[in-house]
């Protein structure tokens, strides 16, 4: 009996202890690796912020820039280009001021004559009006025509062109005189062949005659002389 009595006490006083399943063995090491983890996940963040924040280079890592071969930029050769001429304008205006023509340029028939061609315009003028340039120039001559223009002028203007007044009583310039625009000249007349008090009044492009109308109240644009 006793016996039994000691073989039963030891059992009843030790606990009996179960096996712990193996899940519950796992959960410490478990909890330890997501801790870890969790850790390791912070400190790369961090580390990706101060990668972020730091600057792309630390001096000496990166040569200066002059040590790399800069493309060189083709030479500029600088053409002058001559310069064109300076220009200005002259005005070609009536030589009669106040007057209308009343003989057009070309074919015209006079009395007891035959038909002819007309070289310029008349302009039908009292004896002693003022006859005026027609555009600034250089008297090219002066003279007396008693078959034709009477007493006349000839003037020579800078834009190639040249203009004739006939039939004048009275001429006011000389040959070579330098001529201003709308300076005075002569006076009208009825000199040479001509049927009454008017100018005679012609324009000249080098041996040709042109019809004034198509001169008067226009602007020419003619070169400066330099010196």
């Amino acid at each position: 009996m006793r016996a039994t009595i000691a073989a039963f006490l030891p059992a009843l006083s030790e606990p009996k202890t179960e096996p712990t399943p193996p899940m519950r063995r796992l959960l410490p090491t478990a909890r330890s690796f997501l801790t870890h983890s969790g850790q390791a996940a912070v400190m790369a963040g961090v580390a990706v912020l101060a990668m972020a924040a730091a600057p792309l280079s630390v001096a000496g890592d990166i040569p200066p820039a002059d040590g790399y071969a800069k493309p060189e930029a083709p030479p500029v050769a600088a053409v002058a280009e001559p310069a064109g001429p300076v220009t200005r304008l002259i005005a070609f205006a009536e030589p009669v001021r106040g007057y209308a023509i009343n003989s057009a340029f070309g074919m015209r028939r006079l009395p007891g004559a035959a038909a002819r061609h007309h070289d310029g315009v008349d302009i039908a003028a009292p004896t002693g009006t003022s006859v005026y340039v027609a555009a600034e120039g250089r008297v090219l001559r002066t003279g007396y025509d008693a078959g034709g223009y009477g007493r006349f002028i000839e003037v020579a203007h800078p834009n190639g062109m040249s203009t004739l007044y006939g039939h004048l009583s009275r001429v006011d310039v000389a040959s070579g005189e330098r001529l201003v625009e709308g300076e005075r000249i002569g006076l009208v007349g009825n000199t040479g062949r001509s049927t009454g008090p008017h100018l005679h009044f012609e324009v000249r492009r080098g041996d040709r005659q042109v019809n004034p109308t198509k001169v008067l109240g226009r602007d020419f644009e003619v070169e400066v002389a330099t010196a």
